[in-house]
């Protein structure tokens, strides 16, 4: 049996799923900024460099496919991913969570793309 080795409380658990949802729609906004951008000859947005990206991988992006991903972003607790690698390049990759402290908020943070997702409002 597999058993996670640090116990979530639920709330908490809760709370960062939340958060994460939000950001689906977020990072489809983005996605498609960054079509029109691309589109327009703007190539040097960050959002045209991820459509960039996404092409080069093999992985052409169109408006239709980051919507439907968007609504389709639904991370569980123990296995939350980034939203934009999800809604961008239709990939599942798992978010590192760092504790909130007296500076900053929880962050959820992905190591492929670089972003970074506030997860609780302290």
């Amino acid at each position: 049996m597999n058993t996670r080795s640090t116990l979530v409380d639920r709330a908490h658990a809760d709370k960062r799923l939340a958060a994460l949802l939000k950001q689906a729609p977020i990072e489809f906004a983005r996605a498609v900024y960054g079509i029109n951008d691309y589109a327009s000859g703007r190539t040097d947005t960050m959002a045209a460099r991820e459509v960039v990206r996404a092409q080069r991988q093999g992985m052409p992006l169109t408006e239709e496919r980051a919507e439907q991903r968007a609504r389709a972003y639904l991370p569980t607790v123990g296995q939350e991913h980034c939203p934009r690698c999800w809604v961008v390049y239709g990939h599942k990759t798992p978010l590192r969570f760092r504790e909130a402290d007296e500076e900053r908020p929880e962050v959820a943070a992905c190591q492929i793309c670089g972003a970074e997702y506030a997860t609780s409002s302290d």
